[in-house]
């Protein structure tokens, strides 16, 4: 997402686009969300801003929310129906984004 100097509608993810998924937390099968890391690298659609997730200050920047860890948290879904939420600096615009490598497949030694 490109730096902006305050959260705006720009910063929101809008509910019904779809953008690409990638994990940026524990890598590991023993993560209690292994299942979003074995997700990793999917398409997902934006179902809203997550109502439990922490609000950003207004006026914040993208870079200073991921700084000081205070994050939009988005309630996402997968193509095959699973639902979760990701905070803001997982959703990526493309592919070209992805800094992390794709996860191994579910029961193979990561």
């Amino acid at each position: 997402m490109p730096e902006t100097t305050c959260l705006t509608a720009r910063d929101i993810r809008v509910a019904g686009s779809m953008v690409w998924f990638e994990y940026h937390c524990w890598e590991s099968p023993k993560s209690g969300d292994a299942e979003l890391w074995y997700r990793s690298h999917q398409r997902v659609t934006i179902l809203g801003v997550d109502p439990e997730g922490e609000v950003p200050e207004a006026g914040s920047t993208f870079k200073s929310r991921c700084a000081d860890a205070v994050q939009a948290v988005y309630k996402i879904q997968f193509s095959d129906g699973y639902i979760d939420t990701a905070f803001e600096d997982e959703l990526l615009d493309s592919q070209d984004e992805f800094e992390r490598p794709d996860p191994p497949a579910r029961g193979a030694q990561a």
